[in-house]
């Protein structure tokens, strides 16, 4: 949250407002930055190792060998193929953004 000033009274007024609160006129809309491309594929291999955890926090618990027996019954095609492939697609996303980090 920052401060600028209004461009037709020259008071400085809060980022938030939609129009000034000194001279009531409506102000232009504050540009937003895209962030840079290297963060871009920085997230990609962060958001793709999250999923992998999640994928694997998930089938701990729902496989057969877990020691917390869950009381809602659920399908066992979840285990054998969902997961596995949900999994697979995480690392996809890990190995694509170590690519396009290398290729530049």
């Amino acid at each position: 949250m920052g401060i600028r000033e209004c461009p037709f009274c020259g008071q400085r007024i809060s980022d938030t407002f939609r129009d000034c609160p000194h001279c009531h006129e409506t102000l232009p809309g504050v540009p937003r930055k895209e962030a840079p491309v290297y963060v871009q594929k920085k997230s990609r291999v962060r958001r793709g190792l999250f999923y992998m955890m999640v994928v694997a926090a998930i089938y701990y618990f729902f496989s057969p060998n877990s020691p917390l027996k869950l009381p809602v019954p659920f399908a066992p095609i979840l285990t054998t193929y969902l997961l596995p492939v949900f999994f697979l697609a995480g690392l996809g996303m890990v190995l694509f953004g170590l690519f396009q980090h290398v290729r530049e």
